[in-house]
């Protein structure tokens, strides 16, 4: 992704991030059908045929359904971890969504709101800025939330973080931590 980084009183147009091998950011923009069809075959190119073909069809379809759900979400990207230790998928993602309720919402006010949720609620930095961030669980997942006021606007970037491997859990809230601080903005 090219761009500049925003400075001043710019409202940026996207962000950028760091992320680790094996993770990839796909944007909801109608275009995830191939996206998920590349990634796919990029996953499974070191296969032998025919089972090549059979996990690369599986695969697409899972990362198609993940794509789709995101986008039912209001999702506008999303991250996955296509990565593997051992054989075994390293399953994590972040669902990237824009929520504007017409107004600045304080810091302070979103974290006790937050709060009132249940987890573990505190102000850490991501994008240049204080953002709120909270660490639940829900449903059998380690969830990680960031809440990052947008330069220049109303709305929040939401950045929702999420692994069902328990004992990964503090593990992969660290790489979490990681790829939200390093959230820069482009305009």
């Amino acid at each position: 992704m090219t761009g500049t980084t925003v400075t001043g009183d710019a409202i940026p147009r996207d962000f950028v991030v760091l992320l680790p091998p094996g993770w990839a950011r796909i944007p909801l923009d109608g275009r995830e059908n191939a996206r998920a069809a590349a990634l796919a075959a990029q996953k499974t190119a070191d296969l032998a045929e025919p089972r090549r073909g059979q996990v690369r069809e599986r695969l697409a379809r899972l990362i198609r359904s993940a794509l789709r759900d995101a986008r039912s979400c209001g999702g506008i990207d999303i991250m996955i971890s296509l990565a593997e230790r051992d054989g075994v998928p390293l399953a994590a993602s972040c669902l990237i969504s824009y929520v504007d309720q017409g107004q600045r919402v304080p810091l302070e006010m979103l974290a006790a709101e937050l709060s009132g949720k249940g987890g573990d609620v505190t102000v850490a930095q991501a994008g240049g800025a204080a953002a709120a961030r909270r660490r639940y669980q829900e449903g059998g997942m380690t969830k990680l939330d960031y809440f990052l006021p947008l330069p220049g606007r109303t709305g929040l970037l939401v950045m929702s973080f999420g692994t069902p491997a328990e004992r990964l859990a503090d593990a992969f809230v660290l790489l979490f931590d990681a790829i939200a601080q390093s959230l820069r903005w482009q305009s």
